[in-house]
C-alpha cells in the first residue's frame, strides 16, 4: 500500500538518528545513532527512483528523504522534479532537498523556484534566497521589490529573508518598512514577521521603535503585542491547530460540527457572532469577555447584596443570569456596582501557541461561518 510505502521511506530517512520515541506506539526508545552512510548507499537508488513515482506521496517523501540522507547523486532527477513536476509541493521539496545537499548549483534552482507560477513554491524560493551566490545588495533589491509587488505570502518571506541578511544592507529598508507602519500604510499582515526581522537583525534602534509604534496603535500592552495575529495567517495551518495540535487540543473542549468535546462554546457560526479582534482576544485573554452558558459573573449591587450565576445572556439593559436551579434572574445595569468575571477555564492561548500559529488559528476560526 501507498501509505506503508511512504512510511518505510520516511523511517529509513531516519536511519543515521532516530527520534528518541517509536514511530508508532510513541515508546521512549533513547538515543540511538548509527552510520549515515549505510542508509545512503542502500537506498540511494531507490529514493532517485521514487522522484519520478506517480504517487505524489512517495515523490514528496523521496525528496524530503534524500536532503535529509545528502544523496548528492539526485542532483539532476530533483532539479527535473523542480522544472517539471506538476505538483507545486514536489517542487517545492526538490528545492528544499537541492539546499539540504548544497548542490553547486543551488543559486540556479532558487531562480527557477521564484519565476514558478505557483505562489507556495515562489515562497520557498524566497525563504532560501539567502544561499544564493549573489551580492548581499542585489539580494535586498530583489526582496524590496518583492515586498512592493507581491502577494502576501511572498511579502511575509522577503520580509523574514530581510533579517537573516547584514544590517549594513538592510536598515534602509527596515526604516522604510517602519515610517509605513507607523503612517499605516504598511499591510498589518506583515507585522508579525517585520517584527521576527528586527529581532533577527538585531538593532536596539530598530527594535526600540518598532515597540514605541506597535504602543501607539494601541494602548493595551497585550492586544499591541498580538497586533501582528489578527491578519494574515493561513486557513490550513489554522484547521491543522484546531484538529490536531497536541499542545492547544482545541477540539477537546469546543466542537465544530459534529466533532469535538462540550466543554466549551460550540463554533459554528463563531465568525457570524465575533468580530476577528474579539476572537483574537478570547486566544489570548479568554477571561476577558465570557461566552454566554459557559462563564460565572459575580455582580455587587447598589442595594449591598451580591450575587453569583452563570451568565446567559448580556443586554444593553443588563445581564441575564442562571442562579442555583431558580429562574433566569435579569439584573439592570442601573443596579450594578461592581462587576467580577470569574477567570475561564480554558487556558490563555499565547502560553501554548505561537503568535504566528495564533494567527493562523485566527484566520480559521474567521471562516467558520456556518451555524448549522
Amino acid at each position: 500500500p501507498i501509505a506503508m510505502r511512504a512510511e518505510a521511506a520516511a523511517a529509513l530517512s531516519t536511519w543515521a538518528k532516530p527520534s528518541v520515541l517509536d514511530r508508532v506506539d510513541g515508546r521512549y526508545r533513547g538515543v540511538i545513532t548509527r552510520d549515515l552512510l549505510v542508509a545512503k548507499n542502500k537506498t540511494a537508488d531507490v529514493y532517485i527512483k521514487l522522484l519520478s513515482n506517480k504517487e505524489m506521496s512517495l515523490r514528496i517523501g523521496a525528496a524530503k528523504a534524500i536532503g535529509k540522507l545528502k544523496i548528492e547523486k539526485a542532483s539532476s532527477q530533483l532539479f527535473i522534479r523542480l522544472k517539471n513536476d506538476v505538483q507545486p509541493d514536489v517542487r517545492s521539496e526538490a528545492l528544499k532537498a537541492l539546499v539540504a545537499i548544497n548542490d553547486k548549483q543551488i543559486g540556479d534552482a532558487i531562480k527557477q523556484a521564484l519565476s514558478d507560477k505557483e505562489k507556495s513554491v515562489r515562497v520557498t524560493g524566497l525563504d532560501l534566497m539567502e544561499k544564493m551566490d549573489i551580492s548581499k545588495e542585489l539580494m535586498v533589491n530583489l526582496l524590496s521589490d518583492v515586498i512592493t509587488t507581491r502577494t502576501v505570502e511572498e511579502k511575509q518571506a522577503a520580509i523574514i529573508t530581510l533579517g537573516n541578511l547584514p544590517l549594513v544592507n538592510t536598515q534602509k529598508i527596515f526604516e522604510q518598512l517602519l515610517g509605513k507602519m507607523d503612517n499605516g500604510k504598511l499591510q498589518p499582515e506583515v507585522y508579525l514577521e517585520l517584527a521576527q526581522a528586527i529581532d533577527s537583525a538585531r538593532s536596539p534602534q530598530l527594535i526600540a521603535q518598532y515597540k514605541e509604534i506597535n504602543k501607539k496603535a494601541s494602548p493595551d500592552s497585550l492586544k499591541s503585542a498580538y497586533a501582528g495575529s489578527l491578519l494574515g495567517g493561513d486557513v490550513d495551518r489554522g484547521a491543522k491547530i484546531f484538529y490536531g495540535n497536541q499542545t492547544a487540543q482545541c477540539i477537546r473542549c469546543h466542537s465544530y460540527g459534529d466533532y469535538g468535546g462540550t466543554a466549551g462554546p460550540r463554533l459554528n457560526g463563531v465568525a457570524t457572532r465575533l468580530t476577528r479582534p474579539q476572537i483574537l482576544e478570547a486566544l489570548i485573554d479568554p477571561s476577558a469577555q465570557l461566552a454566554p452558558g459557559y462563564g460565572t459573573v459575580t455582580l455587587e449591587l447598589n442595594n449591598g447584596k451580591k450575587i453569583s450565576g452563570i451568565l446567559q445572556v448580556e443586554k444593553t439593559s443588563g445581564l441575564l443570569l442562571k442562579v442555583g436551579d431558580k429562574p433566569d434572574t435579569l439584573i439592570s445595569k442601573s443596579q450594578i456596582i461592581k462587576r467580577t468575571n470569574s477567570p475561564s477555564s480554558m487556558p490563555p492561548m499565547r502560553f501554548l501557541l505561537s503568535k504566528k500559529e495564533i494567527r493562523d488559528l485566527v484566520s480559521f476560526l474567521s471562516t467558520l461561518k456556518d451555524d448549522k
